[in-house]
């Protein structure tokens, strides 16, 4: 099986708070000016998408193999961040609209289900053996 190096399980402990700060910020500011039909809307699907990765690889850097279980964790805990994320931007005169909260929860259930199907075909793969 493949071991993280000790720098690796660092920055992943380090760089899920500061892109979670950064997240947080980068949607509460004035809202920026995307190019092209739907940018807005890859925006939020690639920036959630990136914090159920990190989240995922944070859990991962303690060295407990992750379950099934985790990603039933996961998904309420960003959820919940992501609909509270787009509730608050009505109070720094952003929109709160549904097709932003669609996109963060796509984003973040995309990359949950293929990280979970990548651990249990490790899994698999690792019982065969």
């Amino acid at each position: 099986m493949w071991k993280w190096s000790k720098a690796w399980e660092d920055w992943y402990r380090r760089v899920l708070p500061a892109y979670w700060i950064f997240l947080f910020l980068a949607t509460h500011l004035p809202h920026p000016k995307l190019a092209g039909p739907g940018s807005d809307k890859r925006a939020h699907l690639l920036a959630f998408g990136m914090l159920a990765f990190l989240f995922w690889k944070f859990a991962e850097s303690f060295h407990r193999p992750l379950t099934k279980r985790f990603v039933w964790i996961a998904l309420p805990v960003l959820g919940v961040y992501a609909a509270a994320d787009e509730y608050l931007q009505q109070f720094v005169k952003r929109d709160t609209n549904w097709p932003d909260l669609f996109a963060n929860w796509a984003g973040i259930v995309i990359v949950l289900a293929a990280l979970e199907f990548l651990r249990r075909r490790q899994a698999a793969r690792a019982s065969e053996a």
